[in-house]
């Protein structure tokens, strides 16, 4: 009767737990497109044994070139050039842990991937009504590429940016800072209304309004930027220019234009910031790569002048390698390289050519697991680097650096409308 008892008691026990837990395992976030597969996986496990903890440095980094891309083994084995402090440019190694994405985004996966509509083309149909990861095994390039747009980055985001423009010949640069609000109108996941803002009369994919602090020039700057939904339908750009206490309209010729004398241009916002349907994308199959995945940039150090934040925490992620080739004959870049995270479809590395086919630069996303206003965590880019190889010139910008993002978050209507640039702050 004893053992009756203690058996019955132990039952209520587990149910008693399990009524508790249930809303934990319900609502766990869970790992779309994963990166290794369970064989793969326990091969990085076996790697990680001897490299998990270990500095990266000029002194050991052919032993791990292979995880890495070939310019940045360059810029490891030659500290010097590139502005670093006497002990060098290093990464620190992790282990690889899977990224999550947020409950409203798998639940928008789960929902509307299955409801995909292709026109020949391969581009979607019914693209401005689905959200969510559209491709959670992408076929071909262009469903990687969708992948990569439909990433909603937590539907509207604030946050501002600490922005060198590096000069490591000399170890001088000039700062920038600014202050940038997204929102996107469609494929959203996390907040009301879902999946769509239905009064968008406009026709707005995605907005972003920049508020300008540094360089002392351009304190109190502004500009938006609108993205539409149409396609064949160019960019709303408009700056203020504080100084002159003047609105300019900016041409869509000017995305490929330098920004501020650095070696970025607007349509390398995000590796890729222009419209989707511009650039031929090909899957030359995948690549495993040491990568900035699970990054806190705050705990990583940097001299003035020093093109390579040292310390950064790098782990094994195994991308897709996409090229990514401009329809336009005259575009700037020949060619761009994506190496795509499959499993939160942010662009970890990207290496760009010039018009005749010649390396130019190489850019590096940190991203990192940060919280949302709805109580989750997002994948996030909390930073990027970049290095133009031709001319010895580096540029970082640090999302985190005043504050942490803000994700998630409310945006009020009139944000992206020339009255609002001109408000007084």
């Amino acid at each position: 009767m004893k053992k009756v008892r203690c058996l019955m008691f132990r039952l209520w026990l587990f149910g008693a737990l399990m009524f508790f837990l249930a809303p934990v395992y319900a609502g766990a976030n869970e790992v779309i497109g994963a990166a290794y597969t369970p064989d793969e996986l326990a091969k990085v496990k076996d790697w990680e044994k001897t490299w998990v903890g270990k500095k990266i440095d000029k002194t050991n980094i052919d032993q791990v070139a292979a995880f890495i891309p070939e310019s940045y083994v360059g810029l490891i084995k030659e500290p010097a050039k590139w502005g670093a402090p006497p002990e060098g440019n290093f990464f620190t190694v992790v282990a690889y842990q899977p990224v999550p994405e947020t409950k409203g985004f798998v639940a928008a996966t789960k929902k509307y991937a299955p409801m995909v509509k292709k026109n020949p083309d391969g581009t979607i149909t019914n693209y401005a009504e689905i959200a969510g990861r559209p491709f959670p095994e992408p076929k071909d390039g262009l469903e990687a590429a969708y992948n990569f747009e439909f990433n909603n980055h937590g539907d509207a985001a604030k946050y501002r940016r600490y922005s060198p423009n590096i000069s490591p010949a000399s170890k001088t640069e000039r700062l920038a800072e600014q202050e940038y609000l997204e929102c996107f109108f469609i494929h959203r996941t996390e907040k009301d209304p879902l999946p769509a803002v239905a009064d968008n009369p406009r026709g707005m994919h995605r907005a972003y309004f920049l508020n300008m602090f540094k360089p002392a020039e351009f304190l109190n700057t502004r500009m938006f930027n609108i993205r539409y939904i149409d396609p064949q339908k160019e960019d709303d750009a408009y700056l203020w220019y504080s100084q002159f206490r003047r609105i300019r309209r900016m041409s869509t010729a000017q995305r490929t234009d330098s920004i501020d004398g650095s070696e970025i241009v607007y349509d390398d916002e995000y590796m890729w910031d222009g419209q989707l349907t511009r650039n031929t994308y090909t899957i030359k199959g995948k690549k495993d790569l040491l990568s900035s995945r699970h990054t806190d940039l705050k705990a990583a150090t940097r001299q003035d002048g020093q093109a390579l934040m040292n310390g950064i925490t790098i782990e094994r992620c195994n991308t897709y390698v996409i090229d990514v080739v401009n329809k336009d004959p005259k575009y700037l870049y020949s060619k761009r390289v994506w190496y795509l995270d499959p499993e939160t479809a942010l662009i970890l590395w990207s290496e760009i050519y010039d018009a005749n086919g010649k390396f130019w630069k190489c850019f590096m996303n940190n991203t990192n697991l940060l919280p949302t206003k709805t109580g989750d965590q997002k994948p996030f880019i909390v930073g990027t680097q970049y290095e133009d190889f031709q001319n010895v010139h580096a540029g970082l910008s640090q999302q985190d650096y005043f504050y942490k993002p803000e994700i998630s978050i409310d945006v009020p209507a009139d944000t992206f409308t020339v009255g609002n640039l001109q408000k007084t702050y």
